[in-house]
């Protein structure tokens, strides 16, 4: 009898967890699955959901939503932290202030394999959204909605 490859196991443990987790939206009455497949959260998510960054934390570049909306998008987190923290995220990470010093302490315990996992996947996210800003340019402005 052969046996799959391990990745390939893998692979399918990851899709049974995002979908269990509720990931996977539902297609509405009238929608194509191609549709409701187009919108699926990107398979890089699994690990924040699984480690519980997405009760308070949205990463929309993985279509994934927060729980309770309390903390910053993470999808830009790789640079956002240098300009709130003055640190680099692996920093950040590995000696964090404030709430996320908190969390990290008590509810959020995480080995070195899964930050430098998410580490590496908030990295490849920043620079493919900076790439897609700097190709596009800024959005155009817009007068009848003032910057804050």
């Amino acid at each position: 009898m052969s046996r799959a490859p391990r990745w390939f196991a893998l692979a399918l443990a990851g899709g049974a967890l995002v979908g269990a987790w509720g990931l996977l939206p539902r297609a509405a009455p009238g929608r194509s699955r191609q549709t409701a497949a187009a919108q699926a959260p990107d398979p890089r998510a699994v690990i924040f959901v699984r480690r519980g960054c997405t009760e308070c934390h949205a990463i929309s570049a993985l279509r994934v939503r927060a729980a309770r909306d309390v903390g910053p998008d993470l999808t830009f987190a790789y640079g956002d932290v240098v300009n709130r923290y003055g640190v680099s995220l692996e920093a950040f990470l590995y000696d964090p202030s404030g709430v996320m010093r908190l969390m990290l302490a008590s509810h959020l315990r995480l080995g070195l394999v899964d930050r430098d996992s998410m580490i590496h996947i908030l990295k490849a996210l920043y620079e493919e959204r900076r790439a897609l800003l700097d190709s596009t340019g800024p959005p155009p402005f817009d007068a009848t909605h003032p910057l804050p």
